[in-house]
Order: structure tokens, then sequence, then C-alpha cells
């Protein structure tokens, strides 16, 4: 009897501590992916209406899954990791869709000293058979408006004809992709010179849909001389 109470007791203690978590597939939740593209501090912390979304700090360049969060008008502050000490914070309306879960990728910019959000809503529709999706954020401030190609291709992959700027972002496209994936080379190019500033490296994988952030700085300050311009591909689904 002793042993069927406490099992009874340990099922309504999970029970009550599930209806707290906030689940990103539940109905009246939208979900939010944090980017870390601030180049001069370590690593940040993230809080929504005061309350902590990350458990460790999130570093320069790295990116969290999907959170859930409850639609509304939202403040958000970001943090230099393991302090109080307020890199920028803002307000933001989070959408309410009844069919479609809003999606959002959430983006810290700039330097410490012009500390900048960006908050973008995602389109994750499915890529058609054989097909990724991909799409490019440009996060570095003091780099050129860049295009992406595939390889040495004269095409670009995103038609904007003077390319992206810093907080621009373009559609999602698709790209050849199959379930084993294929293998991209893809050069982030200066939209006036061609001249190629970044190769990311990916694998393309039918039905994935990906991101590629440009960060960091051209001419990064002296004590964060590792986190000069760069890029990061990221996983959205």
């Amino acid at each position: 009897m002793k042993k069927s109470r406490l099992l009874i007791l340990g099922l309504l203690a999970v029970i009550a501590f599930s209806g707290c978590v906030k689940d990103p597939e539940d109905p009246g939740y939208a979900r939010y992916m944090i980017v870390n593209a601030a180049p001069d501090i370590p690593n940040i912390d993230v809080f929504v209406d005061n309350e902590k979304q990350n458990i460790i700090p999130i570093n320069f360049g790295s990116n969290t899954i999907y959170n859930g969060i409850t639609p509304g008008d939202r403040g958000i502050t970001v943090t230099v990791g393991g302090t109080k000490n307020v890199f920028a914070e803002a307000r933001y309306m989070v959408a309410n869709n009844a069919s479609v879960t809003p999606t959002y990728t959430f983006l810290a910019l700039h330097r410490q000293a012009s500390a900048e959000l960006l908050w973008i809503q995602d389109d994750l529709s499915l890529p058609a058979a054989g097909k990724a999706h991909l799409r490019i954020i440009h996060a570095s401030p003091d780099a050129p408006r860049v295009n992406a190609f595939v390889g040495t291709a004269a095409t670009p992959i995103f038609t904007a004809a003077t390319g992206f700027g810093y907080k621009e972002v373009s559609s999602f496209v698709p790209i050849d992709a199959t379930i084993l994936g294929v293998v991209y080379n893809i050069q982030i190019r200066n939209s006036i010179t061609n001249a190629v500033v970044r190769t990311q490296p990916m694998t393309a994988i039918a039905g994935k849909i990906y991101t590629i952030v440009v960060r960091g700085l051209v001419t990064p300050p002296a004590n964060y001389t590792l986190n000069s311009l760069s890029s990061t591909l990221v996983t959205n689904n």
C-alpha cells in the first residue's frame, strides 16, 4: 500500500511539472531561436519578461534550438553572460495563430557600445521533394553587402540585385538536396566587387531548412581578434 501511494504521488508530481513546461508544439505557443552574433562579448544570457531562457550562456556564433514563448507583447533583455550587465533590450509583439505556430529567429547584434537586437519571423514551410531551403542573414555591421553563390557559379542563389546589407534577410529559396545530402561550398561574395569574403560548407538534406548567418567584424577589436568576419550554418528544422 505504501509503495502504491508513493507511485501515485510520484506520477502526480510528474504531471504537475509537465504542465509548467513550455512545449513549443503546444497550441497557443509561438517558437523562437536565439542567435548570438554580438562579436565583442564572450557570451550572452536572454530573458523574456525577466525570466531567463537559457541554462548556459550562449557563445558568440552559437544558437539555441526553438523554445516555446507565449504570444503577446513580450519584453526581451539580453545581458552579458553570467552578469546583470544589460547588452540590449526591446519589446516585440509575438503573434498568435491557431493553425500555424508562429516561429522567429532572434539575434543579438553589434558591439556593446552600439548594441542591437533583430527579431525575424521565419517561414518554415516544408521544401518540395528533393529540395532543401536556404536563406542568408547579414549580421556583420562593418561588412560589405553580400550575396551567396554555389561554389564558383556566376549566378547568385538569391535574386536581390544589390545583395544584402547589415540586418537584411533573404527569403528561403529551394536548393537541390537528397536523403543522404548534397555537399555544397557556398561562397559569400561582396555583391559589388564579387570578391569572396567567406566560404560556408554545408550538406543539404532533403526536407531540411537552413540559414547562413554572416557575423563577426571585418575589423575586430584587439581583444576579440578571433571574432573576425565569419559565418555559421543554422539548421531551422
